[in-house]
């Protein structure tokens, strides 16, 4: 593991520093914290813990009339707003990665082109292999192309 990232790099050496003469499982449980804190990038920061609201999905671009969003924890827990009902699930994140799993959604009915919106929406998020935060947006993408795209909500 290559610890590039400065802030990370001081918060191992304060925990080295702090470790000396302690008993092996106490030095072991504080390394391994610091370690992971310094696993988080400055990106992943930014997807996590914010609201997104998507502006496309694929070629077609969304107007504010309730876009689908997006909220991802730290926890590895997603949620967010389809259209018409509120969706929930799991999501993985390792470096650029990014998986969705098994997803819930409340069942209301809606007029049908809003209904397609959702069901769009859902079947993007579930083709997602990839992410990346670039000025301002994040883009998620499969295998071959960007399937969704948002900005922060407000």
């Amino acid at each position: 593991m290559t610890i590039s990232d400065s802030h990370s790099k001081s918060l191992v050496s304060r925990a080295l520093q702090c470790l000396r003469g302690a008993p092996l499982p106490t030095a072991a449980t504080t390394l391994g914290v610091a370690l992971l804190a310094g696993c988080t990038t400055a990106n992943t920061q930014a997807l996590i813990g914010n609201e997104w609201r998507c502006t496309r999905i694929g070629s077609r671009t969304l107007t504010e009339d309730s876009t689908p969003t997006l909220l991802m924890t730290a926890e590895g827990k997603a949620s967010g707003f389809a259209g018409v009902n509120r969706w929930f699930g799991t999501c993985t994140i390792d470096g650029s990665t990014l998986k969705f799993g098994m997803m819930g959604m409340t069942r209301m009915a809606g007029p049908p082109d809003r209904m397609q919106l959702e069901q769009t929406y859902a079947d993007a998020l579930a083709a997602v292999t990839r992410w990346s935060v670039s000025s301002g947006r994040l883009q998620l993408s499969d295998s071959d192309a960007m399937v969704l795209e948002f900005t922060k909500a407000e």
